[in-house]
């Protein structure tokens, strides 16, 4: 369950002066963006609600191909419906990236219709919250976890993979800083799996990238999605939009480059490095004081 939360949170515009300066995006260079989409068959998952709900209208302003992927079908029509006049053409898929039933029923349509990507979105993710003790009779929560930012997202890249070859193919992984970061209370399951995916990309960067496949990893900071509200306490921390993080995905769709984090994210590294006894005295005087 979503919990309450203030009624500002998804207000794309309440972007403070604070949150203009931590989270700075280039206006989109609508020339090159052409350029890089033109009849290009571009497949998004998790396109039903937040960062890929906010992408799909940029991207259907081209003559492109979109294969929208999420779990609720009922989302994705509406989202379609809403870009019926636009120049793309719009396929949606309802499948759930933690069944490998429906991925694999999924790679087997796309097999039959010669559906072949050009330019992977690997959006979906689950985020839960939960600390340990809370979570012994929760081992679905990890299982959740891992398949959805993890397993799944392997095995549909795989499946796709050789209709990528000859293409100057692009794969970019939506991800976030805390991947860089060291591991925290509450976020195990979350954490450990975007890190395991993000470890897997990174092994076969250099694959791909032999085959003229690039790979771009971005780190995003804390976003105003629906998926940030499982933790209440970030509601009133500073955000990203979703529109601005979209709109950094499509930047870095131009630019094919490898990496993207915040500007100011290389201090916040490298405190975490000099100082990581520090940081976890500090987790564990929290646990302390939480629990009296």
């Amino acid at each position: 369950m979503i919990p309450e939360y203030k009624k500002d949170y998804e207000d794309n515009n309440r972007q403070s002066m604070l949150e203009n300066i931590l989270f700075p995006v280039r206006n989109i260079n609508e020339k090159r963006l052409q350029e890089r989409v033109e009849n290009k068959t571009i497949l998004i998952t998790g396109a039903s609600y937040g960062i890929g709900a906010a992408l799909v209208p940029i991207l259907a302003e081209y003559t492109v191909t979109l294969l929208l992927v999420a779990r609720t079908e009922e989302r994705l029509a509406t989202l379609k419906k809403s870009i019926d006049d636009n120049a793309c053409n719009v396929k949606i898929y309802a499948a759930d990236l933690r069944d490998e039933n429906e991925i694999s029923n999924l790679l087997e349509l796309w097999k039959n219709e010669n559906i072949n990507v050009d330019i992977i979105i690997n959006n979906a993710g689950k985020s839960i919250y939960r600390k340990l003790w809370n979570s012994l009779d929760r081992f679905h929560d990890t299982q959740r976890c891992a398949a959805t930012n993890y397993t799944g997202p392997v095995q549909l890249i795989l499946g796709v993979l050789n209709g990528l070859l000859q293409k100057e193919a692009h794969i970019i992984n939506v991800s976030a800083i805390n991947v860089l970061l060291p591991p925290a209370v509450g976020w195990s399951a979350y954490q450990s799996s975007k890190v395991a995916f993000d470890q897997w990309l990174k092994c076969s960067e250099a694959e791909l990238k032999a085959e003229n496949i690039s790979v771009s990893s971005i780190y995003l900071p804390l976003v105003r999605t629906r998926m940030s509200m499982v933790n209440e306490n970030k509601h009133g921390q500073p955000a990203m939009s979703k529109e601005k993080a979209a709109k950094l995905i499509t930047n870095y769709i131009i630019n094919r480059k490898r990496r993207y984090t915040p500007w100011w994210f290389g201090v916040v590294r490298l405190s975490a490095f000099i100082f990581p006894g520090t940081l976890y005295r500090i987790q564990l005087r929290q646990i302390k004081k939480a629990d009296k």
